[in-house]
Protein backbone atom coordinates (compact mmCIF):
# COMPACT_ATOMS: atom_id res chain seq x y z
CA UNK A 1 0.00 0.00 0.00
CA UNK A 2 1.33 3.40 -0.78
CA UNK A 3 0.09 6.81 -0.38
CA UNK A 4 0.37 9.34 -3.72
CA UNK A 5 1.07 13.22 -4.14
CA UNK A 6 0.95 15.45 -7.18
CA UNK A 7 2.93 18.32 -6.32
CA UNK A 8 1.60 21.29 -8.86
CA UNK A 9 1.57 19.12 -11.81
CA UNK A 10 0.86 20.00 -14.88
CA UNK A 11 0.91 18.92 -18.55
CA UNK A 12 1.14 20.89 -21.52
CA UNK A 13 0.53 20.31 -25.21
CA UNK A 14 1.47 23.35 -27.31
CA UNK A 15 0.14 26.65 -25.60
CA UNK A 16 -2.66 24.18 -23.75
CA UNK A 17 -2.60 22.70 -20.64
CA UNK A 18 -4.37 19.35 -20.29
CA UNK A 19 -3.69 19.68 -16.37
CA UNK A 20 -2.62 22.34 -14.79
CA UNK A 21 -0.57 23.12 -11.23
CA UNK A 22 -2.51 19.78 -9.78
CA UNK A 23 -2.29 19.45 -5.98
CA UNK A 24 -3.35 16.40 -4.41
CA UNK A 25 -2.77 14.11 -1.81
CA UNK A 26 -4.31 10.06 -1.90
CA UNK A 27 -4.04 8.80 1.54
CA UNK A 28 -2.51 5.04 1.91
CA UNK A 29 -5.16 2.54 1.00
CA UNK A 30 -7.83 5.68 0.26
CA UNK A 31 -10.09 5.39 -2.95
CA UNK A 32 -10.18 8.18 -4.68
CA UNK A 33 -12.08 8.94 -7.57
CA UNK A 34 -11.12 11.45 -10.49
CA UNK A 35 -14.40 12.44 -11.77
CA UNK A 36 -15.38 14.73 -14.35
CA UNK A 37 -16.54 15.84 -18.10
CA UNK A 38 -14.85 14.21 -21.09
CA UNK A 39 -11.32 16.31 -21.73
CA UNK A 40 -11.23 17.71 -18.32
CA UNK A 41 -7.81 15.85 -17.67
CA UNK A 42 -8.61 13.28 -15.31
CA UNK A 43 -6.88 10.20 -17.86
CA UNK A 44 -4.48 12.29 -18.63
CA UNK A 45 -3.50 12.62 -14.61
CA UNK A 46 -4.29 9.12 -14.46
CA UNK A 47 -1.68 8.33 -17.18
CA UNK A 48 0.95 10.56 -15.55
CA UNK A 49 1.06 8.67 -12.35
CA UNK A 50 0.98 5.08 -14.17
CA UNK A 51 4.22 6.90 -16.14
CA UNK A 52 2.55 6.43 -19.41
CA UNK A 53 2.95 10.31 -19.83
CA UNK A 54 5.59 12.77 -19.03
CA UNK A 55 5.07 15.32 -16.62
CA UNK A 56 5.54 19.30 -18.07
CA UNK A 57 5.56 20.65 -14.70
CA UNK A 58 5.28 19.51 -10.66
CA UNK A 59 6.76 16.61 -8.89
CA UNK A 60 4.62 13.50 -8.37
CA UNK A 61 5.48 10.76 -5.32
CA UNK A 62 4.79 7.51 -4.54
CA UNK A 63 5.54 7.13 -0.59
CA UNK A 64 7.07 10.14 -0.79
CA UNK A 65 9.80 8.93 -3.76
CA UNK A 66 9.73 11.15 -6.19
CA UNK A 67 8.29 9.75 -9.86
CA UNK A 68 8.82 11.78 -12.51
CA UNK A 69 11.46 9.80 -14.51
CA UNK A 70 10.65 6.86 -13.03
CA UNK A 71 9.67 3.88 -15.77
CA UNK A 72 6.25 2.65 -15.52
CA UNK A 73 7.35 -0.75 -15.08
CA UNK A 74 9.26 0.16 -12.05
CA UNK A 75 6.04 1.49 -10.44
CA UNK A 76 4.74 -0.85 -8.93
CA UNK A 77 1.30 0.17 -9.60
CA UNK A 78 -1.31 -2.06 -11.97
CA UNK A 79 -3.53 -0.60 -14.47
CA UNK A 80 -7.06 -1.78 -15.74
CA UNK A 81 -8.13 0.20 -19.02
CA UNK A 82 -11.55 1.32 -20.45
CA UNK A 83 -10.73 -1.61 -23.40
CA UNK A 84 -9.80 -4.58 -20.62
CA UNK A 85 -6.37 -4.96 -23.55
CA UNK A 86 -6.69 -8.60 -23.46
CA UNK A 87 -4.47 -10.67 -25.19
CA UNK A 88 -6.66 -12.53 -27.25
CA UNK A 89 -4.73 -15.65 -27.93
CA UNK A 90 -4.10 -16.37 -24.50
CA UNK A 91 -6.52 -18.06 -21.96
CA UNK A 92 -7.86 -16.40 -19.19
CA UNK A 93 -5.41 -17.73 -16.87
CA UNK A 94 -2.72 -17.08 -19.16
CA UNK A 95 -3.66 -13.45 -19.25
CA UNK A 96 -3.52 -13.21 -15.48
CA UNK A 97 0.01 -14.92 -15.43
CA UNK A 98 2.10 -13.47 -18.05
CA UNK A 99 3.00 -9.92 -15.61
CA UNK A 100 4.38 -12.21 -13.52
CA UNK A 101 6.08 -14.34 -15.78
CA UNK A 102 7.78 -11.92 -17.13
CA UNK A 103 8.99 -10.74 -13.44
CA UNK A 104 10.10 -14.44 -13.03
CA UNK A 105 7.84 -15.30 -10.45
CA UNK A 106 8.14 -19.25 -9.59
CA UNK A 107 5.19 -21.18 -10.92
CA UNK A 108 3.61 -22.40 -7.57
CA UNK A 109 3.49 -18.74 -6.71
CA UNK A 110 1.87 -17.98 -10.02
CA UNK A 111 -0.91 -20.62 -9.48
CA UNK A 112 -1.34 -19.50 -5.77
CA UNK A 113 -1.70 -16.16 -7.11
CA UNK A 114 -3.86 -16.59 -9.97
CA UNK A 115 -6.41 -19.62 -7.81
CA UNK A 116 -6.96 -16.54 -5.27
CA UNK A 117 -8.05 -13.68 -7.58
CA UNK A 118 -10.12 -15.94 -9.52
CA UNK A 119 -11.90 -17.49 -6.32
CA UNK A 120 -12.27 -14.17 -5.14
CA UNK A 121 -13.73 -12.33 -8.65
CA UNK A 122 -15.76 -16.06 -8.96
CA UNK A 123 -14.22 -16.74 -12.52
CA UNK A 124 -12.43 -19.95 -11.35
CA UNK A 125 -14.79 -21.91 -14.02
CA UNK A 126 -13.13 -19.13 -16.60
CA UNK A 127 -9.47 -19.83 -16.66
CA UNK A 128 -9.15 -21.92 -19.27
CA UNK A 129 -11.33 -20.17 -21.97
CA UNK A 130 -10.20 -16.97 -24.21
CA UNK A 131 -11.48 -13.72 -23.98
CA UNK A 132 -14.00 -14.11 -27.04
CA UNK A 133 -15.58 -16.38 -24.97
CA UNK A 134 -16.44 -14.18 -22.26
CA UNK A 135 -19.06 -11.89 -21.58
CA UNK A 136 -18.35 -8.11 -21.19
CA UNK A 137 -18.35 -8.46 -17.43
CA UNK A 138 -16.33 -11.41 -17.50
CA UNK A 139 -13.71 -9.75 -19.24
CA UNK A 140 -14.07 -7.17 -17.03
CA UNK A 141 -13.17 -9.39 -14.16
CA UNK A 142 -10.37 -10.63 -15.72
CA UNK A 143 -8.56 -7.55 -16.17
CA UNK A 144 -9.40 -6.57 -12.32
CA UNK A 145 -7.76 -10.17 -11.54
CA UNK A 146 -4.79 -9.23 -13.90
CA UNK A 147 -4.18 -6.23 -11.72
CA UNK A 148 -4.49 -8.24 -8.57
CA UNK A 149 -2.30 -11.24 -9.25
CA UNK A 150 0.40 -8.57 -9.31
CA UNK A 151 -0.29 -7.32 -5.34
CA UNK A 152 0.84 -3.61 -6.64
CA UNK A 153 1.26 -1.03 -3.85
CA UNK A 154 -1.60 1.18 -6.06
CA UNK A 155 -4.16 0.02 -8.41
CA UNK A 156 -5.00 2.68 -11.21
CA UNK A 157 -8.52 2.08 -13.27
CA UNK A 158 -9.85 4.42 -16.25
CA UNK A 159 -13.01 3.77 -16.56
CA UNK A 160 -13.24 0.11 -15.90
CA UNK A 161 -17.11 -0.13 -15.87
CA UNK A 162 -17.81 2.05 -19.20
CA UNK A 163 -18.78 -1.20 -21.47
CA UNK A 164 -20.90 -2.90 -19.55
CA UNK A 165 -24.38 -2.60 -19.22
CA UNK A 166 -26.86 -0.74 -16.98
CA UNK A 167 -27.31 -3.78 -14.33
CA UNK A 168 -23.64 -4.99 -14.86
CA UNK A 169 -22.25 -1.69 -14.01
CA UNK A 170 -24.41 -1.68 -10.67
CA UNK A 171 -23.20 -5.10 -9.94
CA UNK A 172 -19.84 -4.42 -10.96
CA UNK A 173 -19.93 -1.47 -8.54
CA UNK A 174 -20.63 -3.73 -5.74
CA UNK A 175 -17.82 -5.85 -6.30
CA UNK A 176 -15.54 -3.28 -6.72
CA UNK A 177 -16.31 -1.57 -3.40
CA UNK A 178 -15.37 -5.15 -1.77
CA UNK A 179 -12.71 -5.86 -3.70
CA UNK A 180 -11.17 -2.41 -1.93
CA UNK A 181 -12.12 -3.48 1.60
CA UNK A 182 -10.49 -6.77 1.34
CA UNK A 183 -7.49 -5.70 -0.37
CA UNK A 184 -6.88 -2.30 1.66
CA UNK A 185 -4.56 -1.28 -1.28
CA UNK A 186 -5.01 2.75 -2.80
CA UNK A 187 -7.25 2.35 -5.60
CA UNK A 188 -7.05 5.67 -8.02
CA UNK A 189 -10.60 5.49 -10.07
CA UNK A 190 -11.24 7.55 -13.42
CA UNK A 191 -14.79 8.05 -14.60
CA UNK A 192 -17.01 10.32 -15.96
CA UNK A 193 -20.08 9.05 -14.10
CA UNK A 194 -20.72 11.12 -11.31
CA UNK A 195 -23.24 8.46 -9.67
CA UNK A 196 -20.09 5.99 -10.20
CA UNK A 197 -17.84 8.63 -8.20
CA UNK A 198 -20.65 9.13 -5.05
CA UNK A 199 -21.22 5.21 -4.81
CA UNK A 200 -17.22 4.46 -5.10
CA UNK A 201 -15.14 6.85 -3.88
CA UNK A 202 -14.51 7.19 -0.25
CA UNK A 203 -13.18 10.95 -1.36
CA UNK A 204 -13.48 12.84 -4.78
CA UNK A 205 -11.68 14.43 -7.24
CA UNK A 206 -13.82 17.13 -9.67
CA UNK A 207 -11.64 18.44 -12.10
CA UNK A 208 -12.83 20.39 -15.04
CA UNK A 209 -10.96 22.05 -18.32
CA UNK A 210 -7.41 20.35 -16.10
CA UNK A 211 -8.14 22.48 -13.35
CA UNK A 212 -8.55 20.56 -9.61
CA UNK A 213 -11.90 22.28 -8.92
CA UNK A 214 -12.99 20.62 -5.17
CA UNK A 215 -11.53 17.81 -3.23
CA UNK A 216 -14.12 15.45 -0.42
CA UNK A 217 -16.10 13.03 0.70
CA UNK A 218 -19.31 12.42 -1.98
CA UNK A 219 -21.75 13.85 0.70
CA UNK A 220 -19.59 16.91 1.58
CA UNK A 221 -19.69 17.34 -2.56
CA UNK A 222 -23.52 17.13 -2.38
CA UNK A 223 -23.71 19.00 0.67
CA UNK A 224 -21.00 21.89 -0.04
CA UNK A 225 -19.98 22.47 -3.56
CA UNK A 226 -17.59 25.29 -3.45
CA UNK A 227 -19.12 26.54 -7.17
CA UNK A 228 -21.90 26.35 -9.69
CA UNK A 229 -19.91 23.04 -11.76
CA UNK A 230 -19.06 21.36 -9.00
CA UNK A 231 -23.26 21.67 -7.75
CA UNK A 232 -24.55 21.23 -10.98
CA UNK A 233 -21.90 18.09 -11.86
CA UNK A 234 -22.87 16.20 -8.31
CA UNK A 235 -26.11 14.85 -8.24
CA UNK A 236 -28.84 13.66 -10.57
CA UNK A 237 -30.61 15.30 -11.68
CA UNK A 238 -28.58 18.12 -11.52
CA UNK A 239 -28.90 21.08 -9.24
CA UNK A 240 -31.32 24.10 -10.63
CA UNK A 241 -30.10 27.05 -11.45
CA UNK A 242 -31.69 30.34 -11.33
CA UNK A 243 -30.64 33.90 -12.39
CA UNK A 244 -32.35 35.83 -9.77
CA UNK A 245 -31.12 38.94 -6.98
CA UNK A 246 -30.67 39.67 -3.33
CA UNK A 247 -33.46 42.36 -2.41
CA UNK A 248 -34.51 43.90 1.13
CA UNK A 249 -33.93 46.44 3.51
CA UNK A 250 -32.77 46.22 7.26
CA UNK A 251 -32.28 42.37 8.50
CA UNK A 252 -34.46 40.92 5.70
CA UNK A 253 -33.58 39.58 2.57
CA UNK A 254 -35.32 37.83 -0.19
CA UNK A 255 -34.42 36.25 -3.53
CA UNK A 256 -36.27 37.64 -5.72
CA UNK A 257 -36.71 36.42 -10.07
CA UNK A 258 -39.52 38.09 -12.27
CA UNK A 259 -41.49 35.20 -11.12
CA UNK A 260 -41.41 34.91 -7.70
CA UNK A 261 -39.43 35.96 -4.42
CA UNK A 262 -38.52 33.82 -1.65
CA UNK A 263 -37.21 35.23 1.85
CA UNK A 264 -34.50 33.87 3.14
CA UNK A 265 -34.61 32.37 6.52
CA UNK A 266 -33.92 35.29 9.39
CA UNK A 267 -30.67 33.52 10.71
CA UNK A 268 -28.50 33.62 7.46
CA UNK A 269 -29.99 37.17 6.13
CA UNK A 270 -27.06 38.32 7.87
CA UNK A 271 -24.52 36.21 6.02
CA UNK A 272 -25.75 36.93 2.34
CA UNK A 273 -26.21 41.13 3.85
CA UNK A 274 -23.19 41.92 2.22
CA UNK A 275 -24.69 40.78 -1.65
CA UNK A 276 -27.55 43.00 -1.38
CA UNK A 277 -28.49 44.37 -4.17
CA UNK A 278 -26.14 41.85 -6.88
CA UNK A 279 -27.39 39.41 -9.41
CA UNK A 280 -26.67 35.81 -7.92
CA UNK A 281 -27.53 32.48 -9.08
CA UNK A 282 -29.85 30.59 -6.92
CA UNK A 283 -29.51 26.95 -6.53
CA UNK A 284 -31.77 24.58 -5.43
CA UNK A 285 -31.49 20.51 -5.83
CA UNK A 286 -34.48 18.79 -7.57
CA UNK A 287 -35.30 16.95 -3.79
CA UNK A 288 -36.15 20.32 -1.98
CA UNK A 289 -39.16 21.06 -4.37
CA UNK A 290 -42.62 19.21 -3.21
CA UNK A 291 -46.06 19.23 -5.00
CA UNK A 292 -48.64 20.88 -2.51
CA UNK A 293 -50.60 17.56 -1.64
CA UNK A 294 -46.82 15.56 -0.88
CA UNK A 295 -44.94 18.24 1.44
CA UNK A 296 -42.72 16.33 3.89
CA UNK A 297 -42.73 17.58 7.53
CA UNK A 298 -40.01 19.78 9.26
CA UNK A 299 -39.18 22.31 6.11
CA UNK A 300 -39.53 26.02 5.24
CA UNK A 301 -41.79 25.70 2.49
CA UNK A 302 -42.32 28.60 0.08
CA UNK A 303 -44.49 28.54 -2.90
CA UNK A 304 -43.12 29.15 -6.80
CA UNK A 305 -45.35 29.01 -9.35
CA UNK A 306 -44.38 26.77 -12.51
CA UNK A 307 -46.14 24.74 -15.36
CA UNK A 308 -45.51 21.25 -16.01
CA UNK A 309 -43.78 20.87 -19.25
CA UNK A 310 -42.56 16.79 -19.08
CA UNK A 311 -43.50 14.11 -16.89
CA UNK A 312 -40.86 11.27 -15.72
CA UNK A 313 -42.60 8.01 -14.36
CA UNK A 314 -39.54 6.02 -12.36
CA UNK A 315 -41.72 3.90 -9.97
CA UNK A 316 -40.32 5.36 -6.83
CA UNK A 317 -40.77 9.02 -7.52
CA UNK A 318 -41.96 11.36 -10.34
CA UNK A 319 -39.48 13.54 -12.32
CA UNK A 320 -41.37 17.00 -13.31
CA UNK A 321 -39.85 19.04 -15.77
CA UNK A 322 -41.19 22.92 -15.16
CA UNK A 323 -41.07 26.30 -16.34
CA UNK A 324 -41.63 29.38 -14.20
CA UNK A 325 -43.57 32.18 -15.58
CA UNK A 326 -40.49 34.19 -15.93
CA UNK A 327 -39.32 31.35 -18.91
CA UNK A 328 -36.63 29.67 -16.20
CA UNK A 329 -36.29 25.77 -16.05
CA UNK A 330 -36.60 23.34 -12.68
CA UNK A 331 -36.56 20.03 -12.53
CA UNK A 332 -38.55 18.54 -9.67
CA UNK A 333 -37.96 15.19 -8.35
CA UNK A 334 -41.73 14.72 -6.16
CA UNK A 335 -43.69 11.70 -4.15
CA UNK A 336 -45.16 9.34 -6.92
CA UNK A 337 -48.44 9.38 -5.63
CA UNK A 338 -48.42 12.85 -7.17
CA UNK A 339 -51.15 13.13 -9.77
CA UNK A 340 -50.05 15.87 -12.26
CA UNK A 341 -50.90 16.54 -15.81
CA UNK A 342 -48.62 18.21 -18.76
CA UNK A 343 -49.41 21.50 -19.07
CA UNK A 344 -51.02 21.85 -15.55
CA UNK A 345 -50.11 25.12 -13.15
CA UNK A 346 -48.82 24.08 -9.89
CA UNK A 347 -47.58 25.90 -7.15
CA UNK A 348 -44.08 24.26 -6.20
CA UNK A 349 -42.70 23.97 -2.49
CA UNK A 350 -39.79 25.18 -2.12
CA UNK A 351 -37.87 23.93 1.15
CA UNK A 352 -36.13 26.85 2.35
CA UNK A 353 -33.32 25.04 4.86
CA UNK A 354 -31.72 23.63 1.68
CA UNK A 355 -30.76 26.39 -1.00
CA UNK A 356 -27.47 27.41 -2.52
CA UNK A 357 -26.23 31.40 -3.41
CA UNK A 358 -23.53 31.58 -5.84
CA UNK A 359 -22.28 34.55 -7.42
CA UNK A 360 -23.43 35.51 -10.93
CA UNK A 361 -20.11 36.50 -12.46
CA UNK A 362 -17.27 33.73 -11.04
CA UNK A 363 -19.88 30.53 -10.31
CA UNK A 364 -18.39 30.66 -6.52
CA UNK A 365 -20.57 29.69 -3.59
CA UNK A 366 -21.47 33.01 -1.35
Amino acid sequence: MSNVRFESVSKQYGNSFAVKELNLEIADGEFLVLVGPSGCGKTTSLRMLAGLEDISQGNLYIDEQRMNDVPARERDIAMVFQSYALYPHMTVFENMAFSLQLQKVPKAEIHQRIHSAAQQLDIESLLDRRPRQLSGGQRQRVAVGRAIVRNPSVFLMDEPLSNLDAKLRVQARTELSKLHRQLGTTFVYVTHDQVEAMTLGSRIAVMNQGILQQVGTPQTLYDEPRNTFVAGFMGSPAMNFLKARLVGEGDHLAIATDAFQLAIPTHLCATYAPYRDRPIIFGVRPESLHVPDYVPPGIVPLSVPATVSVIELMGNEIVLYLTTTDGQDLVARVDPRSRLQIGESVMMVMDMHRFYLFDADTGDRL
